[in-house]
């Protein structure tokens, strides 16, 4: 038993001389900057040792200076191809796996601990999740940003690492993963994302969960955080928030103060008519008909082909229209017919509808493929009693095929 024990200790003691000697040798390998003989002893280190900490430290260190040896080769010749692609992401696993084995390991003289050598990994590991979204490897992409923007809450760079969440979250939304892309919009805001979008985004999958106090949290937020430059790009988020709740007076407010500043100093044309078509569509809905005719006729003098507002002008006397519609009906469940009548007869509501049919008659010359204007110019078509082009039908009826 005793010379069982003495060969046990043997072989241990062994194999322990050998791991340090085989270290030592990486150790000094990597001291005269020569990363790749490096890893041919690091890899009989790794056969011989696969369960200790000080070989997967080391193993962090060899595949980060590998790394950096790409680095320095791609920027001396830009039509380099890395000899290591995935360095980044071994050393990030070898970091982490010489932890799980031995949370206090040490590094030897000139290496990098674990948390230090993950901090190091964040930019690297960053930029290949960058290069995996352009090219389209999504799941890729997402593994490197959540792993970078560990790293970078490691190191207290919260600003890194809420640009690492939403770009994971961008990633997800293009993958369609509205699950996925709520948990990295809501880490990317935890750590004070200034991207406008990031709150816009995740203000809509609350939409989407009727959670109306998150809607209201996450809008203050965002308005609270973002930069004064940037709050406009809030500004439709936070109308339909107004509008959900039926507070009409904030959303009137707030639609006259999008319109003023974009008065006041004009960007791109085209971002300039979006938002006029956004704010005149939620004045509209509110009923604040006369404000959104007054804003739609400056419009179409400067540009009176433009669709959006020629459509949207119909779109406000087409709901004014049906509000008649609803006092008429109303005034029938009470039987009084007399009242309706007079209401159904009535210039007024004539005229409502006649002026309704002329602006979706003109939009609809400007662009007769949109299916909404079409759907409203058939209706008042046939509650005037005038002829319905068979082009009008068929394009409805082809918009409804696709559907």
């Amino acid at each position: 038993m005793k010379k069982l024990m003495l060969i046990l200790l043997g072989i241990a003691l062994s194999t322990s001389m050998f791991g340090q000697s085989c270290l030592d040798d990486v150790w000094q390998c990597l001291r005269n900057e020569q990363a790749p003989k490096a890893k041919k002893f690091l890899d009989e280190c790794m056969k011989s040792n696969p369960e200790s900490a000080q070989v997967w430290l080391m193993k962090g260190n060899v595949y980060y200076r590998l790394y950096e040896s790409d680095m320095k080769k791609l920027k001396a010749d830009p039509a380099y191809k890395l000899r290591y692609p995935n360095a980044p992401l071994e050393a990030n696993e070898a970091f982490l796996q010489a932890l799980k084995l031995d949370p206090n390991v040490q590094p030897k003289s000139a290496m990098m601990g674990p948390k230090l050598g993950q901090q190091a990994l964040a930019i690297p590991l960053y930029e290949m999740g960058t290069a995996a979204k352009s090219a389209q490897k999504y799941q890729d992409a997402i593994k490197c940003f959540q792993l970078a923007a560990n790293n970078f809450e490691l190191g207290d760079e919260k600003q890194n690492a809420a640009s690492s969440y939403f770009e994971a979250a961008v990633c997800y939304i293009l993958m369609k993963d509205a699950a996925n892309e709520k948990i990295m919009l809501e880490k990317a805001v935890a750590n004070g994302v200034q991207v406008p979008a990031a709150y816009s985004e995740l203000y809509y999958l609350y939409v989407a969960d009727n959670d109306t106090a998150q809607c209201e949290s996450i809008l203050k937020k965002g308005m609270a955080t973002v930069s004064a430059a940037d709050q406009s790009k809030l500004a439709e988020a936070r109308m339909n928030y107004y509008s959900m709740m039926n507070d009409n007076e904030n959303l009137i407010a707030l639609a006259e103060e999008v319109l003023a500043s974009i008065k006041a100093n004009p960007s791109k044309k085209e971002d300039d008519d979006a938002m006029i078509g956004i704010c005149v569509n939620y004045l509209n809905n509110c009923k604040a008909y006369d404000k959104a005719e007054s804003i739609l006729r400056e419009a179409l003098e400067k540009d009176p082909k433009n669709f959006d507002f020629l459509s949207q002008m119909g779109y406000r006397y087409y709901e004014e229209m049906h509000d008649y519609m609803d006092r008429v009906k109303d005034l029938q469940n009470q039987k009084r017919w007399n009242e309706a009548n007079e209401i159904n007869l009535s210039p007024e509501y004539k005229q409502v509808k006649e002026t309704a049919h002329e602006w979706c008659e003109r939009a609809y010359e400007v662009n007769s493929d949109n299916l909404d204007n079409n759907k409203r110019l058939r209706e008042l078509k046939a509650l005037l009693q005038k002829p319905i082009p068979q082009e009008l039908n068929d394009k409805i009826n082809a918009h409804l095929k696709q559907e």
